[in-house]
């Protein structure tokens, strides 16, 4: 199957594509979200610490409840903020973008790779992403070294985690269109998806709800 313009554009009139991304696409959407993530993770430990102590000491006690109390406070806010957010999403679907993109550089043993795509007008346009692919491919003949420098350390071969948030390469290497830098773990697509990717020259597809997030397709449905 061809990922060309024409499925491309049904793809992004499908609302209901959409919505069953939609819990997906609420990652990155508040990075408020971080705070009580990261108390929790505090107050867990100051919950370890303070049941030991109050084994011996009841004293402690009151201060491993509160921890206990702060731990179930954020839980209660991280749900209420991913709950917002996916709210926020469902109601601006139309925002909600259909990106081709394409493998720059990975792992083939997890099936974890460096990818670009772009969510403005050229996010359609495989010629386009080809041509900034080539650029990166081919970076030790570009002549600005500020670009060059910073494209090799973009790219550089260590993987950071599925949940690095996509980066823009910079602009003017990439000639005025907003091209993200983002990795994607393709390790859960079937084998007729990934023999899809192989067809269209290593491209693939994503749905991008806001700029801080990118979100594979697994499949294509039925149209």
């Amino acid at each position: 199957m061809l990922f060309n313009i024409t499925l491309l554009n049904l793809l992004e009139t499908n609302d209901d594509l959409k919505k069953s991304y939609a819990d997906q696409g609420t990652l990155g959407y508040n990075k408020l979200i971080a705070l009580p993530v990261i108390v929790a993770f505090i107050a867990t430990f100051g919950a370890y610490f303070f049941y030991g102590i109050s084994k011996t000491d009841p004293t402690y006690t009151s201060y491993f409840q509160i921890s206990i109390a702060i731990i179930v406070i954020c839980v209660v806010a991280v749900v209420m903020i991913q709950a917002r957010a996916k709210k926020n999403v469902l109601g601006n679907l139309d925002d909600a973008k259909i990106c081709l993109a394409k493998k720059i550089y990975g792992n083939s043993q997890t099936k974890v790779y460096y990818s670009i795509y772009t969510t403005g007008r050229m996010r359609h346009d495989e010629d386009f992403l080809e041509s900034i692919a080539d650029k990166i491919f081919e970076i030790d003949a570009e002549p600005n070294k500020q670009f060059q420098n910073k494209i090799n350390k973009m790219f550089k071969p260590n993987l950071e985690g599925m949940n690095a948030t996509p980066i823009l390469l910079p602009i003017p290497f990439t000639n005025g269109e907003k091209v993200y830098k983002k990795e994607f773990s393709f390790s859960s697509l079937d084998q007729h998806m990934q023999e899809n990717i192989q067809e269209n020259n290593d491209k693939f597809i994503v749905l991008s709800f806001h700029s801080g997030n990118a979100v594979l397709l697994k499949s294509i449905p039925n149209h």
